[in-house]
């Protein structure tokens, strides 16, 4: 296990492979679960925060190293918007019809 630089989030690595982020103060996990990487054939031996928190890399019995973008997981409409920008409402209809149009980006 690893907390990010400012603790807000908490990585955990298992056996199975995957790793998973969680909100230290609500206790909750942040989203899903990183996709755990088949190929290695193990789990995760460990995991680190980059010093600024903004990468997470998880280290796997066989030697290897995976990287994350910790915002992608941690606010993933922040990610969004700052790689896409807002969804225009007739994306938004199209992909979420029925559903109130929230502020993502500000």
């Amino acid at each position: 296990m690893a907390f990010s630089p400012n603790g807000a989030l908490l990585a955990s690595a298992d056996r199975d492979g995957t790793v998973k982020l969680w909100n230290t103060a609500t206790r909750q996990p942040v989203g899903a679960p990183l996709p755990a990487d088949t190929s290695t054939g193990g789990g995760v031996n460990g995991v680190a925060f980059s010093p600024n928190g903004t990468l997470l890399a998880s280290a796997y019995s066989d030697g290897t190293v995976q990287t994350w973008q910790v915002s992608l997981f941690a606010d993933p409409y922040a990610a969004l918007c700052a790689d896409v920008g807002a969804p225009t409402k007739a994306e938004w209809t199209q992909y979420a019809p029925g559903e109130p149009q929230p502020s993502v980006c500000g």
